[in-house]
């Protein structure tokens, strides 16, 4: 392929650490003491650490001066900690209104390569992902919905001007990397449950989407069909055998030969 793609060798390695910082399975909140410094703090007006607010952690992320971050501090920090509920619990409707900010920014605009616009963009997928997985903390649902919201609203409106598959509409009118955006929020749904609901979201997507007729294939763009058929059969890097969902995909994507004859361009 010869996309740009959200999650390649930039995305895995930041979003392994963003996940790692979460710990494994999910158990219940464990919140840090607020005495100390720790991940994600902000200063304060006297000169001290405080825990961010959910307007700190939407601040850091778009760079405003106002909110000052340790030194080496990433400004993806406080976004994760307060979504993650790291130093205390949050009212819902404050985490879902962050969780759709960062939703916003990705809607925003679809950038070109390596812009701070791309990589805000990117960190704020990354960080949506990791608060919906959870880790040691409790999952985000509003994470998981906002992903979905982003997908959504990319694929409608691909389809606003006609057409029945939004990647082959996307690739016809801004070439090979028009898709991304898409791609990526599938990618991410599928990553924040790779054994749930993530996951079933993706396969939904593949039984609702018609695959490609080889016959009819030379040349055109890439299919819905052949993008979340490769999520689930990718599964987050693990062997096939190690992959808990790639079972449930079609026969035609579970044929490595089928599959690559009909999706040649991924």
């Amino acid at each position: 392929m010869t996309t740009r793609t959200w999650t390649g060798m930039l995305g895995a390695a930041a979003l392994a650490v963003l996940l790692a910082s979460s710990g494994g399975l999910a158990q219940e909140p464990e919140y840090r003491p607020s005495g100390r410094l720790g991940p994600g703090m902000v200063l304060d007006e006297d000169g001290g650490w405080r825990p961010p607010t959910p307007a700190d952690a939407l601040g850091a992320l778009r760079g405003d001066p106002d909110v000052v971050l340790p030194v080496g501090v990433k400004r993806f920090e406080p976004v994760l900690a307060v979504l993650q509920q790291e130093y205390g619990p949050h009212p819902a409707a404050e985490l879902d209104a962050l969780a759709n900010g960062l939703a916003d920014m990705i809607l925003a605009s679809d950038p070109e390569d390596m812009t701070d616009e791309y990589h805000l963009q990117f960190e704020a997928f990354s960080v949506l992902t990791a608060a919906a997985s959870g880790g040691r903390f409790t999952p985000h649902p509003g994470s998981f919905d906002a992903l979905v919201r982003v997908y959504e609203t990319i694929a409608a409106e691909a389809l606003a001007g006609g057409g029945t598959d939004p990647v082959e509409e996307l690739e016809r009118r801004s070439g090979p990397r028009g898709a991304s955006r898409l791609r990526s929020a599938l990618t991410r749904i599928f990553q924040a449950d790779e054994a749930g609901r993530g996951a079933d979201y993706v396969l939904a997507v593949v039984a609702a989407s018609e695959p490609p007729k080889l016959e009819d294939w030379h040349g055109l763009p890439s299919s819905l069909w052949c993008a979340a058929a490769k999520i689930v059969r990718d599964g987050g890097g693990l062997p096939p055998e190690e992959n808990p969902r790639r079972a449930e995909l079609p026969d035609s994507a579970l044929d490595d030969e089928m599959f690559y004859q009909l999706c040649r361009y991924h």
